[in-house]
């Protein structure tokens, strides 16, 4: 199988939608991302518009992927891809600020 016979078959995969278990439609699939490694998918459910995102990676053992279900658009996954990468060290940062301020959660439900 030659690279640009993976991705169809990877996207094969997906065949119906996880709420309301029709068949996806060709037309309601759009690829966001591709690399080497694999690709990035955003498929729409063109009976009830539901979304879900599509993580499929080439690897020496096979092909391995990943879908969640989503609210967001094409686009604002794309302004996510934009984001810097979280570290550690943020998660850290994190915790820290919430254990010394008990109020934190409150603070955060307020924005």
């Amino acid at each position: 199988m030659n690279n640009s016979q993976k991705g169809q078959f990877s996207l094969k995969l997906v065949q119906k939608c996880p709420v309301c278990n029709h068949d996806y439609t060709e037309g309601k699939i759009e690829i966001l991302d591709e690399n080497e490694q694999g690709f990035l998918a955003y498929l729409t459910c063109g009976h009830c518009s539901s979304s879900i995102i599509v993580r499929v990676m080439t690897m020496p053992h096979g092909l391995i992927g990943n879908a969640i279900l989503t609210d967001l658009s094409a686009i604002e996954v794309m302004d996510y891809t934009l984001e810097p990468e979280i570290i550690s060290d943020n998660v850290l940062e994190i915790h820290q600020l919430i254990n010394k301020d008990s109020s934190f959660i409150e603070k955060l439900k307020g924005f």
